[in-house]
């Protein structure tokens, strides 16, 4: 699988949530302007792990990061704890199980945390990072 197409599908496999939180806007790319509440993707630092022999075995792994306004933090708390919850319909990490995009041993799920760099606004949001095998 390309990397393109490995956004890709990690960004089809998001869109579902959007009927759980109909303004969220998902991006299968970095997204340094969103508009709150936001879902982008990109290549988790380290990116690639080999996982068997040869170039093309290898394990990527992506970040994906939400974010929310700060104007109502109560609101922009309550949509991230709905991306968090594994159990509710909104859940990021039971989205991304679908496509075996998954949360291993060595991913990770964050808690909240404040984006201001390069932004209009200061944002709150988490990160997921997810290994899938290419």
């Amino acid at each position: 699988m390309k990397l393109t197409d490995a956004v890709n599908t990690i960004a089809t496999a998001l869109q579902p949530i959007t009927v759980q939180i109909p303004e969220l806007q998902i991006s299968g790319y970095y997204n340094p302007n969103p508009t709150p509440p936001s879902i982008d993707v990109y290549p988790a630092d380290p990116f690639q792990i080999g996982d068997a022999f040869g170039v093309s075995s290898t394990r990527a792994y992506f970040t994906v990061r939400a974010r929310t306004s700060m104007a109502d933090t109560v609101a922009g708390s309550q949509q991230l704890l709905r991306l968090l919850d594994t159990e509710d319909a909104a859940s990021v990490e039971a989205a991304l199980a679908k496509i075996d995009a998954v949360v291993d041993n060595t991913g990770s799920v964050s808690g909240f945390r404040r984006y201001s760099e390069d932004l209009a606004e200061t944002m709150l949001g988490c990160e997921w990072r997810v290994g899938m095998f290419l």
